[in-house]
């Protein structure tokens, strides 16, 4: 990274860094550091991981309910979805680092971009303390800590799945129909083939129109006449 790269990386992370390199390191990926002989994010990662739980578990004792609710909705808050959607929302994917033959791979949906996102909460830990990654989390992942608390997130395509096993309809399949892009972004449409009946659904990403088509499809089925 150059110096006006990790200047809007800062203004986009919300934190200034006295080291720079921390910053520099969150964004390189095992395959450029393999072919350049440099360390990768893969430490950042791995204490950006552990302090996330801390957090969030903190965030969520000063909210309501017992243990168990808590635990659900600490893993629905750090699960990658999440976190990959910050990272993509902050655009913080356009700084990573791959080597040459990873640069050609489709990273959208890409767990490098919930990996990324723990670095950079990793590197702003040990540039400044621990209020600083508190003051990360909450302004990035405030609107997912918001959703597990208020509302239960629904997996669509396993509940379609488990109807399709229970009522020995056979497997599932999904199928992309579409790929482009609108407003600068990719948008997909999925279909999907389940129990007899087909569905199409929308997204930004690949998983968000599978989920919708599965919504669908599991609509049908149960209206169907038994």
């Amino acid at each position: 990274m150059n110096g006006k790269q990790t200047e809007k990386a800062e203004k986009i992370i919300g934190y200034a860094f006295k080291d720079k390199t921390l910053l520099e390191r969150a964004f390189v990926h095992s395959s450029y550091a393999n072919e350049n002989n440099v360390e990768s994010y893969e430490r950042l990662e791995f204490l950006g991981d552990g302090v996330l739980g801390l957090v969030v578990a903190e965030l969520l004792y000063e909210g309501s309910g017992d243990e168990g609710v808590m635990t659900v909705r600490r893993s629905r808050i750090v699960s990658s979805e999440p976190l990959e959607d910050a990272t993509e929302k902050m655009g913080l994917d356009e700084f990573i680092q791959y080597g040459k033959g990873e640069r050609t791979q489709d990273h959208t949906d890409s767990k490098v971009h919930a990996d990324v996102f723990e670095a950079v909460l990793g590197a702003v830990y040990l540039d400044g303390g621990y209020e600083s990654a508190v003051a990360f989390v909450t302004r990035h992942l405030g609107n997912a800590i918001s959703r597990a608390v208020s509302s239960p997130q629904i997996n669509h395509k396993g509940l379609l799945q488990e109807y399709c096993q229970a009522d020995k309809l056979g497997g599932v399949e999904y199928t992309l129909v579409s790929e482009e892009e609108r407003d600068g972004r990719p948008y997909f449409v999925s279909r999907v083939s389940a129990g007899g009946v087909t569905a199409t659904g929308e997204g930004r990403r690949k998983r968000d129109a599978e989920q919708e088509a599965a919504k669908s499809a599991l609509e049908k089925l149960r209206k169907r006449p038994q």
